[in-house]
């Protein structure tokens, strides 16, 4: 085969529309599309080596094409893997590096796509930091097209005849199955459509067509050569800047990037054209030559940056960063690349190529064990006494409910017995409203203990996983449309039932009601979705990379089946942090103002209640990974001032719950103290470890533990109303 400088060029261009986006440069919102060239190319050069090997020896040496992809990818890639895995070790929080283990481990094995696709659908991990080597997905796609591709030519090609038109009429049968579920998938599995080999497969396989039709390429005439360049240019600029993240990709989207690609290949044979000299320069063929270690570079240090630096990127700092991708990228592919790949000794035999291979993929999975097992000692020397959530309790909110166990409890363990307590009480209020509750004596407490207690609960590499049992069932969903069932709990045959309406931030809560529920003989129906609103809005998910237009329909069904089941009260609670779209921006006060009033005019015309819970506290990172860097001043990892839109919405749903006559509970009341009461938020604090437990699992989720520590607090407000409610 002939070198193709425009193909180089094209390379180019591909690492630098990735590293642009990934860098944030303006314009580049659609800069990911340069996987897609690289897919069309790749499908495009590798299968014309198999053809011309095919043509020229009667036969496909499997051996001997694997020994060349090893030679190729799999050295550097260890490099950086690697050298992204120390780095990691030295600047990641200690609570990152599991994760990044597991998929050092998988990125070995050529399936860290699969890892990712299947993290994208687990709620749980949307909000987590990007991979240090996310971008090994599509990696993993390609040796997965290679582990198979070949062997599929060589059974397709048995026998002389008719070669190209087996080889053709295959390809189009691939195109058109791995298209069709690209379509159909981008909007229903988003993430496996983006990261699986299925849905990709078409875009290699369009290159691969260019190369059994490549003998027909050389054939164009100039002009039109290079009007297929200068649309395949144009088209390529267009998607670069126009394409962006909110899209279902790739589905149909995905075509324009693809087919740009294609003619800038087929029209790029003729080396005379104006497009095929642009692509030829000298400056992009030495960016092309070595973009393949520009990106599996480009990633890590832009994800590790910051870490290193302890501050968000500036521009500056970008500049630098990518500077020194460069030149890493130079001596990689000087150093490593090019030495290992056209070293006589391995070409000579293909079983030293492989070996080679092979010792990679198991440095690889080594250093990922490693990573995994690696749980840096965060033991500061302090034990914290189990804090007793009834001494914040005054004489008149105390109820008839199970008290919280102080004994410590590893996250997971059963719930210990409980005990109960009585007294009497006052006419509850017309509605529940604990917004002039006083602050709770163990959280007050809490703000003077800022030293991470050894026996922590849960601790903080298990925080994330330190869930309600709702996420053990069907009932608690994640991108889906209709609703799971049956999802009661509490008594069945409750002559008062409660539903539990929301997203994440409503299933945190779930343990508490489930338990006041049960002490009290009432029915529970819990139906919770992640990054569904309450309110009638389309919200995008960050983790799954899309707009959860499946929200509405699932919460019209669950209302139909409050209604069915003669709901007496309804809690409604929503993150206040969902997101309109990629651009990271939270749904405005103002669709909070024209949109609650509805939902509670629906609940009411079923018959039941609405209860408003505010959200609770949103710190400002993972509360577990600041805590394990900060485990002598935890007020660091504290929530700060309020966010604008949070203050906004607080507000607005507060004055609209009033108005409206609607019971309204207010976390902060409970898990924050006021300093300086009647002054603004800056005075406020909320401690993330009250005694022996950690406060938050996240960013901005509960731990279980703590939400069932609070289950007297709860059931102060909500166990007299409901019953006097159900009375009456």
């Amino acid at each position: 085969m002939t070198h193709r400088r425009d193909i180089e060029g094209l390379r180019a261009l591909a690492v630098i529309a990735v590293i642009a986006y990934h860098a944030g440069v303006p314009g580049t919102a659609g800069g990911f599309v340069g996987v897609d060239s690289f897919l069309v190319i790749s499908g495009f050069l590798i299968t014309r080596i198999l053809i011309s090997e095919r043509s020229d020896n009667g036969r496909i040496n499997l051996a001997a094409f694997y020994a060349r992809r090893a030679r190729r990818l799999l050295p550097i890639s260890t490099v950086v893997l690697v050298a992204t895995a120390v780095a990691a070790a030295l600047v990641l929080p200690a609570t990152s590096l599991g994760s990044l283990g597991r998929d050092l481990v998988a990125a070995a094995g050529f399936g860290v796509n699969i890892v990712l696709a299947l993290r994208g659908t687990d709620y749980l991990a949307g909000d987590a930091d990007p991979s240090a080597i996310q971008h090994y997905w599509s990696l993993a796609v390609e040796e997965q097209f290679y582990l198979v591709w070949p062997a599929i030519i060589a059974v397709v090609t048995l026998g002389a005849a008719r070669l190209r038109l087996r080889l053709t009429a295959t390809l189009i049968i691939v195109v058109v199955g791995s298209f069709t579920a690209s379509v159909m998938l981008s909007t229903r599995t988003p993430t496996w459509a983006y990261f699986g080999l299925h849905t990709r497969a078409w875009e290699l396989a369009v290159g691969a067509l260019l190369a059994l039709g490549s003998h027909r390429l050389r054939a164009l005439g100039p002009r039109t050569a290079a009007t297929m360049s200068w649309l395949g240019l144009a088209t390529l600029a267009i998607s670069i800047t126009a394409i962006d993240a909110g899209d279902a990709f790739p589905g149909w989207v995905a075509l324009a990037p693809v087919l740009a690609t294609a003619a800038l290949i087929a029209g790029g044979d003729n080396a005379g054209t104006p497009p095929s000299r642009f692509l030829g320069l000298g400056a992009l063929g030495w960016l092309g030559a070595r973009s393949y270690s520009l990106y599996l570079w480009h990633w890590p240090v832009l994800v590790l940056a910051p870490y290193a630096l302890d501050r968000s990127l500036t521009a500056l700092d970008t500049a630098v960063a990518i500077a020194l991708v460069v030149v890493l990228s130079d001596l990689s592919h000087r150093y490593i690349e090019n030495p290992i790949r056209f070293s006589l000794r391995l070409a000579a035999a293909p079983r030293r190529s492989l070996a080679v291979g092979l010792a990679s993929i198991m440095i690889t999975a080594a250093v990922g064990t490693a990573t995994i097992m690696r749980q840096p000692d965060l033991s500061t020397g302090v034990l914290a006494a189990a804090p007793e959530v009834v001494d914040g309790l005054t004489p008149t909110t105390t109820v008839p409910v199970a008290a919280a166990s102080t004994t410590s409890v590893a996250a997971g363990a059963p719930a210990p017995e409980t005990t109960t307590t009585s007294s009497t009480l006052p006419p509850p209020p017309a509605t529940i409203d604990n917004r002039e509750a006083p602050p709770l004596a163990a959280i007050v407490a809490a703000l003077d203990a800022t030293v991470l207690p050894d026996n922590l609960r849960p601790n903080l590499f298990a925080a994330n996983a330190d869930t309600s049992t709702l996420y053990d069932t069907a009932c608690h969903q994640f991108l889906s449309a209709s609703v799971a069932g049956p999802c009661e709990f509490g008594d069945p045959d409750g002559n008062i039932t409660i539903g539990l309406l929301g997203d994440s931030h409503a299933a945190q809560w779930f343990a508490p009601i489930e338990r006041i529920a049960s002490d009290n003989g009432w029915r529970l129906i819990a139906h919770t979705q992640g990054g569904c609103p309450i309110i009638d809005t389309v919200t995008w998910n960050r983790g799954a990379a899309t707009y959860l237009t499946q929200c509405a329909p699932w919460r019209d069904a669950v209302i139909g089946e409050f209604a069915d089941a003669d709901v007496d009260v309804v809690i409604l609670s929503q993150h206040w942090g969902l997101l309109t779209g990629p651009e990271g921006r939270a749904v405005s006060a103002a669709t909070w103002q024209d949109a609650l009033p509805g939902l509670f005019a629906t609940i009411r015309a079923i018959g039941a209640e609405p209860v408003l819970m505010l959200d609770t506290p949103d710190p400002y990172d993972s509360v577990p990974a600041c805590a394990s860097a900060h485990r002598n001043d935890l007020s660091v990892c504290e929530p700060g001032v309020l966010r604008q839109t949070e203050r906004a919405v607080r507000t607005v749903a507060g004055s609209i719950a009033d108005d409206l006559d609607v019971g309204l509970i207010d976390p902060h009341r409970w898990v924050c103290v006021d300093l300086t009461p009647n002054d603004d938020d800056d005075t406020t604090r909320c401690p993330i470890v009250v005694g022996d437990i950690l406060v938050y699992r996240d960013s901005h989720h509960l731990t279980n533990t703590f939400a069932e520590w609070m289950t007297p607090v709860l059931a102060a407000e909500l166990v007299p109303w409901i019953a006097a409610r159900a009375n009456s």
